[in-house]
């Protein structure tokens, strides 16, 4: 005998959970279709070093990740795709590391990089002029994350859609477009929602002009990255000498930097009220005077997609620019986007909490280059498919469930030849039909199960029925609408059930749906 249990982070996928799951993909896969983009899959699992680093501040690959060794023996390679051999000619065996990959963007420039592999070695692929490709791509993920936060697992699924080949800031301001719509498909509506909009080169350029040095300015964006979770003061506190964690308790070693700087920091954090328009906080972004070629470059993008989005409609109910979001991943390097659920929901504990990031994405240009060696731009961005159903569902967001199959009640065995005869010819009709094959046949036990499908009809043929050549056809869902509005159980039953001949009964079935 074996305790049955489920690994911490991983979860069994309910009828219901997939259904709105599979709302979520079809509904943002219409939206990226519409912008041209084409289905492509990757492989699950990935050899470690094609994916890199899930966790930017970890030493090793396979930090923060599912990785194993290979248990097939396969040779080795040196970087421009040759078999290592040894002194006596032998080819070099290895057992190479393996990981489960923990995002689909990863993958994604191994897979671009594969197929331009060929052109590259011969000299037939130039920096700047490299192949177009547009791809979006849905499925499950892996990250062996520390906090299970809710929405949060160690399997879920994403649905991303990437431009490959283009330094346009126009793709960038294209898939704020495309969150936007995709989020509105989905169910959530203007003003429930926010998107953010940065450039990574803003920041960058701000923390070279006040004297960052440029090894440092990762950790301190890594800081500034905190700021909704621990507060200007903690940021200040990290950057200088460090903090007090108020939950832990544990002290937070700082970055050290000295308080000119930091002071430096949060005037400039602080300085923006996202409520001003767009144009409002460009202006003072362009008031600023840095005179950097990083700053000046990331300040005329942001420009450019802002005129874009006035263009086209996308208002600062829709894209606002907040200069303090940074957006945790390493590989960001010019502009970069975040949607944010504007509700609350209630914990387990009834306090009422705020949802936070549901989506984001950004330009990666240096991916494949970290691969390959070639200079590729890239931007992209991701729908967390789990994260964003869970959210749905704590708030009340959850379309109408989608409607199960017609119901066939199963009374007596030898009666089953005519409910396999009803479900075949309602089937070759195009219809979704189940027969009852449960072990308790009462009634009410039947139509319970039914109920828990959303079936929207069955069909009770008993042996009177069958000797009357008749059915009894109860529409399941009309008899939900109606619970509450008649207390009557005669008038009730009149009006959700009814006789119909058994010759008659795909045409009749076909009419009520």
């Amino acid at each position: 005998m074996v305790f049955p249990r489920k690994i911490k982070g991983f979860r069994d996928i309910d009828h219901g959970l997939n259904s709105l799951r599979w709302h979520i993909i079809e509904k943002a896969t219409e939206i990226y279709k519409r912008f041209g983009f084409e289905h492509w899959d990757s492989p699950t699992l990935e050899y470690a070093e094609t994916l890199g680093k899930y966790l930017p501040e970890a030493d090793e690959v396979v930090d923060g990740v599912y990785s194993f060794k290979n248990p097939e023996i396969e040779p080795q390679f040196n970087d421009k795709g040759t078999e290592l051999r040894d002194k006596s000619n032998n080819v070099l065996m290895t057992n190479h590391h393996l990981t489960m990959r923990y995002d689909l963007t990863a993958p994604l420039a191994r897979m671009y990089s594969e197929l331009i592999w060929q052109k590259f070695m011969h000299n037939q692929v130039q920096e700047g002029k490299a192949d177009l490709f547009r791809r979006f791509q849905f499925g499950p993920v892996y990250r062996f994350e520390a906090k299970l936060d809710p929405g949060r697992f160690r399997e879920f699924w994403q649905i991303d859609f990437d431009t490959v080949g283009s330094d346009s800031v126009a793709t960038d301001a294209e898939n704020c477009m495309i969150l936007s719509d995709a989020l509105e498909n989905i169910g959530i509506k203007k003003g429930e929602y926010i998107i953010k909009l940065n450039n990574r080169k803003i920041i960058k350029g701000f923390l070279e002009s006040i004297g960052v040095k440029s090894e440092q300015d990762a950790d301190v964006m890594r800081v500034i990255d905190k700021l909704d979770k621990i507060g200007i003061t903690g940021v200040t506190e990290e950057l200088g000498k460090g903090r007090k964690d108020e939950k832990s308790g544990a002290f937070i070693t700082g970055l050290g930097l000295n308080k000119k700087i930091s002071d430096g920091i949060e005037k400039f954090l602080v300085s923006f009220d996202t409520n001003q328009t767009r144009k409002k906080i460009l202006e003072s972004l362009s008031s600023l005077k840095i005179d950097n070629e990083i700053y000046v470059q990331g300040l005329a993008e942001l420009l450019e997609i802002d005129a874009i989005l006035e263009k086209t409609g996308y208002d600062e109910q829709t894209v606002i620019i907040d200069p303090s979001m940074i957006r945790g991943m390493g590989y960001y390097t010019g502009p970069i986007f975040e949607a944010e659920y504007l509700g609350t929901y209630k914990d387990a504990k009834g306090q009422k909490r705020k949802v936070g990031s549901i989506c984001g994405g950004g330009r990666y240009d240096g991916l494949v280059e970290n691969l390959i060696g070639l200079k590729v731009p890239a931007s992209g961005a991701s729908i967390g498919v789990d994260r964003l159903a869970e959210i749905m569902t704590l708030t009340g967001k959850v379309p109408q469930l989608i409607d199960g199959p017609v119901f066939i009640v199963n009374f007596d065995d030898h009666l089953m030849p005519e409910y396999q005869k009803i479900a075949s010819d309602l089937r070759k009709e195009g219809l979704e039909v189940e027969i009852y094959y449960g072990a308790k046949k009462g009634l009410k036990q039947q139509l319970s199960y039914a109920d828990k499908k959303n079936c929207t009809l069955a069909i009770i043929i008993g042996e009177d029925e069958f000797n009357k050549g008749v059915a009894t056809v109860k529409n399941l869902k009309l008899g939900k609408e109606l619970a509450d509005k008649i207390s009557d159980k005669k008038e009730w039953t009149s009006k959700v059930q009814k006789e119909i001949k058994v010759d008659k009964l795909v045409k009749e079935i076909q009419k009520m749906l």
